[in-house]
């Protein structure tokens, strides 16, 4: 991504253009901030959002400025590739919908530990969840935010170090407020503007670019096979992986890690966890599903436009990742400066929605799965939880910030890779076990989550996007014994395996009851008094109560009250 800011030739008024941007960013933040309960971390179910809101705020956090720019880049250079990369986004997006969102749903509470905790209502399934998805949502802050260095770089023709750094700092503190005072609603709009504004945005370049062919659909597409190096294998796959099992692994890899990745996202399943209940969460996914659709349909069709229209070997000679594609095909569709600076503030718009929202995920896993005790009894937020979410909001991006700043100069590929392949192994077995399968247990929950976690880190520090390739993050040394630069294909299934074999190794099917009892704010269900009997049954322990469990200001009621009048009195009615 650091030669975005050389690859293509800044028009004037982007620096302006910058400017106006983070001021009317500033006036967003705001307005998301002018309500108390539109402000808070974990609003009250009193005033749901509708249907349509919430599927464009999940689709918005499935889409991000990394996959934006370099999906356009890749569709440019790889063809067949590129386009199979967006089918994998689409493919988890229907996953969601079909899977995930209404049992998800139903569970209630605001993170995947308090809907794990329903089932597993012990502190170490919490706190194992709470630590992998913070192993997700730190590298993948740091990746969105190097991309604001970038882009900002671009805009103001300056490609410094000190350049970058600024705006790393800049526009991640906007981002860090923004994400603190916001509040999961406040977030919530500015999500579903950045939606609109892509949908926008990709349908102008589309147009266009259309235009350009006389309106010919395949005309663009022989149009780009003719000017792409590959010639009629753009049309097929192996350009980005090579041929040969290696090539073929990484593709599938690839595809499993995307689908499964997009689906189980922490800033996914938090806009699904406060979306309204019922059926119309399943109106929320369908929304998401067609938006998702759209703007994948849209971004295909500008990428191959990006091949006809651009010279793509000059491109790859000075951007290797492609991610000023996107800003050059617009300069060429509308000389002049003015499409390029619309493109630079939607994916502007989009790091700031992606950033906040992730943060925001970040800090109520903190809050609420790793110190739940902070929860009013019960289990409901409390003042305490509030508090402690906004603190550690401010904390996880001033560390993001901070290792943005220092990994500037990185491949970042290696990043991405880790986050999302970590999401698909640990979390998603996870989830779709844990809401799925009545069998699934504690103990298969830990196994999955930490032996994908050292999965996916053995394979992606031996990799060949650490070392031993030129565009590595050490290229100079070579540690690398995997070809695989994408282990999702090893890492999924280890997960998967390891969650059953761990649940199926504890001998007996896993109820709430089976676990010891939960303190108050692990849980929505109150623990029971130790006197309570352990008898076995088809519900919780917490929900049985008779005569000798009850408080000693409550009397007991005598057998017959209610049902047969006294002795020597006529019976009432």
């Amino acid at each position: 991504m650091n030669a975005l800011a050389d690859a293509a030739t800044v028009p004037g008024p982007l620096p302006v253009v910058l400017m106006v941007f983070l001021g009317l960013c500033g006036f967003l933040w705001l307005f998301t901030g002018s309500g108390e309960d539109d402000a808070a971390m974990f609003p009250g179910p009193d005033r749901p959002a509708g249907a349509l809101r919430s599927g464009l705020a999940i689709s918005g956090d499935s889409l991000t400025s990394v996959t934006l720019m370099l999906l356009v880049g890749l569709i440019a250079f790889t063809g067949y590739d590129g386009v199979m990369f967006s089918l994998g986004c689409v493919t988890g997006i229907v996953l969601l919908a079909l899977l995930v969102a209404e049992p998800l749903r139903r569970t209630g509470g605001h993170t995947v530990g308090d809907a794990l905790a329903r089932r597993f209502p012990v502190r170490a399934v919490r706190t194992g969840t709470a630590l992998v998805t913070l192993c997700v949502c730190l590298p993948y802050l740091v990746l969105q935010l190097t991309v604001v260095g970038s882009v900002t770089g671009y805009a103001l023709g300056l490609s410094s170090a000190t350049t970058r750094t600024v705006g790393i700092l800049v526009v991640g503190v906007l981002m860090l407020s923004l994400a603190v005072t916001g509040g999961a609603r406040g977030t919530a709009r500015v999500q579903a503007v950045k939606v609109v504004v892509l949908l926008v945005t990709f349908t102008v370049l589309a147009v266009l670019a259309l235009h350009r062919v006389g309106w010919n659909p395949e005309r663009l597409l022989g149009t780009a096979a003719a000017h792409s190096p590959l010639g009629d294998a753009f049309f097929g796959p192996g350009p980005q992986y090579g041929p040969g099992a290696s090539g073929a692994a990484n593709r599938l890899g690839q595809f499993v890690t995307l689908a499964l990745a997009v689906s189980c996202m922490p800033q996914v399943t938090m806009r699904v966890l406060t979306a309204p209940p019922g059926r119309a969460v399943r109106t929320a996914a369908h929304w998401a599903v067609a938006q998702i659709l759209l703007v994948s349909a849209l971004i295909v069709t500008v990428g191959i436009g990006a091949a006809a229209l651009l010279d793509t070997t000059a491109l790859h000679a000075a951007d290797p990742t492609g991610g000023s594609a996107l800003f050059r095909l617009a300069d060429v569709l509308s000389p002049g400066g003015g499409l390029v600076s619309v493109v630079f503030c939607a994916v502007l718009l989009t790091v700031l929605a992606t950033v906040a929202d992730v943060t925001l995920a970040a800090a109520t896993t903190v809050a609420r799965d790793l110190f739940p005790r902070t929860a009013e009894p019960g289990g409901a937020p409390g003042r305490r939880q509030e508090r402690l979410a906004r603190r550690a909001a401010a904390l996880i991006g001033t560390a993001a910030i901070a290792l943005a700043v220092q990994a500037a100069d990185w491949n970042l590929l290696v990043l991405s890779t880790f986050a999302m392949t970590l999401a698909a192994s640990a979390l998603g077995p996870v989830l779709l076990y844990g809401l799925l399968w009545p069998r699934f247990t504690a103990r298969g929950a830990l196994w999955c989550l930490y032996s994908a976690t050292a999965a996916v880190t053995v394979l992606v520090v031996f990799s060949p996007l650490l070392s031993g390739s030129p565009g590595a993050v050490l290229p100079d040394r070579d540690f690398s014994w995997t070809p695989l630069s994408n282990p999702g294909l090893v890492s999924v299934p280890v997960g998967f395996a390891l969650g059953w074999l761990g649940s199926v190794s504890e001998g007996r099917a896993t109820a709430p009851h089976d676990h010891a009892r939960p303190s108050p704010g692990r849980t929505s269900h109150p623990a029971p008094p130790a006197s309570a009997p352990s008898a076995p049954g088809p519900w919780p322990t917490s929900a049985r109560v008779n005569s000798t469990t009850l408080p000693a200001d409550r009397p007991t009621r005598a057998p017959h009250q209610g049902r047969t009048a006294p002795k020597g009195k006529p019976r009432r009615g």
